[in-house]
């Protein structure tokens, strides 16, 4: 038997919005006086070499911060030169579009098990997580714990215990993000709950006649509907800050 030992990182995994966010601290330092406009996100992105959504959760990150101002169809302005390193390590949570990349490349995948491996009592289950969602959206709430429990069953029917222990820390990791908290608040939600029940539903139906590639599919769907909510939602967002 091998004697190597797995020691445990000394730090929690480093989040890209906070990587990033304080290489743009650095830049403001270095070059950007207050009141002065950043480049634009996606020239901020070819500096960094990371995603516009990154570069999107690091200004938003700054804002909370009180570092910089996000103003629609402008810019982001420099309203601080300091104060974002004290404030980043408080902010709960990956960002939002890291952790639905995240979802992405793996979410699909047990949609399609679930069509497979899915048990009566589970598509039960999931049927009941539909209608409460339903009962939700009718009273002009939110559904986030239907909608909990209905991603969890979709990864329980996989038989894999791992794939379950993921899948509710992903789903957790995306309402528990302080950024997503703050961005939700100002979401017309009741634009968006028909769109993301629609989505639920093409998922269940998918799974309950045991179609693999088309679960996998609508689950894509549905998580890309997400992302691109939250990309209009934070578009020039005005933000509390942290």
């Amino acid at each position: 038997m091998s004697n190597v030992k797995l020691l445990a990182p000394n730090s929690p995994p480093r989040r890209s919005f906070e990587i990033v966010a304080r290489q743009i601290t650095a830049l403001i330092k270095a070059e950007y006086e207050i009141g002065k406009r950043l480049p634009a996100e996606r020239e901020l992105a070819k500096t960094f070499g990371v995603s516009r959504p990154t570069i999107r959760e690091a200004l938003l990150s700054l804002q909370m911060a009180g570092v910089v101002q996000v103003r629609t169809n402008s810019g982001a302005y420099v309203l601080s030169r300091q104060g974002a390193a004290e404030v980043l390590p408080a902010l709960e949570g990956f960002g939002p579009f890291e952790n639905l990349q995240a979802r992405q490349l793996i979410e699909p995948q047990i949609a399609a098990l679930a069509a497979q491996h899915a048990t009566d009592t589970q598509l039960a289950q999931l049927a009941e997580t539909l209608a409460a969602m339903r009962r939700d959206h009718a009273a002009g709430e939110e559904a986030d714990v239907p909608d909990h429990r209905f991603h969890v069953v979709l990864a329980e029917a996989t038989g894999n215990g791992v794939l379950v222990t993921i899948c509710d820390g992903l789903w957790r990791g995306q309402i528990e993000s302080r950024i997503w908290q703050e961005i939700h608040t100002i979401m017309p939600m009741e634009s968006y709950r028909p769109i993301w029940l629609a989505d639920h539903e093409a998922i269940f139906h998918a799974v309950e006649h045991r179609n693999a590639k088309a679960a996998s599919t609508a689950m894509m769907r549905h998580l890309t509907n997400i992302r691109n909510a939250l990309m209009q939602a934070s578009r020039g967002t005005s933000l509390s800050k942290a």
